[in-house]
């Protein structure tokens, strides 16, 4: 598997104070990776150094084989980022802003038009080309800040916070992007505050406070912080149901949930048929059997609970 990014031990202090302690990660290609933790935990600041705009303390960071340490300006060809306020200047129009970047990007003159006038109508920005982009709104100046990142058509795109200020119309059309970007090669690293859209767009994610703590994806993060996993509804019949489910080897724990159990079960494909069938021979009306959903949110909340526990 290619790994277009590579961190390793990666620490920065600001002062006195540690923001990253040893940061290790290695991102294959194609991939949407997502950065959670809590606020003041690191994910800014990572995003930061692999974008190139602050150095680390220390360790080594290699994105698409170069390191970070030795070949910044090729490495800002090939990337693009999103900061978590846009990067765009106010007294400039919006085209001219992206003049500007298509400049620093050296795309070439031939070539700069068509593509801006494409991103911009795909961005619904179009009719506001010639506005200052300080009379914008502040999700159209975030629309913006996309463009500009992803003027150059970068192989790897940083986005820190990158649905802020959106509308849901902008949300959703951005969501289809970002899978679009990823199915066709790019690597994406994204940080956002919003569980359902590291739940939804992320292949995998890091949750971070000054360190990895955990290095998962959303399904199996879910299934790790899930008590219970399915629900069973029986009824009226309770009480023959709980002494049926008590003894049942199947189920390693669950509780009562008005006229349902919550089970915990760790095979229940396997086990789902097995309990039917002990309750159905004991006369149990089984409505249904059901996989619990647990959200992302739940389970991350769960981790943070359980990690101030432990302090």
């Amino acid at each position: 598997m290619e790994h277009v990014i590579e961190m390793k031990d990666l620490k920065k202090s600001f002062g006195d104070k540690n923001v990253l302690n040893g940061i290790s990660l290695s991102i294959p290609k194609g991939t949407i990776f997502g950065l959670l933790g809590p606020n003041g935990s690191g994910k800014t600041t990572t995003l930061r150094i692999l974008s190139c705009l602050i150095e680390p303390t220390s360790g080594e960071v290699t994105i698409l084989g170069h390191q970070i340490s030795k070949h910044k300006e090729e490495i800002r060809k090939k990337i693009g980022c999103v900061t978590e306020s846009p990067g765009v200047y106010d007294k400039l129009s919006v085209l001219d802003n992206l003049e500007f970047f298509a400049a620093c990007y050296q795309i070439p003159k031939a070539k700069r038009a068509s593509r801006i006038e494409f991103l911009l109508r795909q961005f619904d920005l179009w009719e506001r080309r010639n506005d200052p982009a300080g009379r914008l709104s502040k999700g159209m100046k975030q629309k913006l800040s996309i463009i500009c990142a992803i003027l150059h058509d970068p192989e790897v795109l940083f986005l820190d916070e990158v649905t802020a200020n959106l509308d849901p119309v902008s949300i959703r059309k951005l969501k289809d992007l970002i899978r679009e970007w990823a199915a066709s090669g790019k690597t994406i690293i994204m940080s956002s505050h919003i569980l359902t859209e590291i739940d939804e767009l992320c292949h995998e994610f890091a949750i971070i406070k000054g360190e990895v703590i955990r290095l998962t994806t959303p399904q199996k993060f879910r299934e790790e912080w899930s008590t219970y996993n399915v629900i069973l509804d029986v009824g009226a019949d309770l009480q023959k149901s709980e002494q049926i489910i008590k003894e049942a080897k199947e189920v390693e724990a669950y509780k009562r949930v008005e006229n349902q159990f919550h089970l915990r079960i760790a095979d229940p494909e396997t086990a789902n048929p097995q309990l039917v069938k002990k309750l159905v021979a004991a006369d149990v009306t089984v409505k249904y059997i059901t996989p619990l959903s647990v959200s992302l949110e739940d389970s991350y909340l769960s981790l943070l609970d359980q990690e101030k526990e432990a302090i």
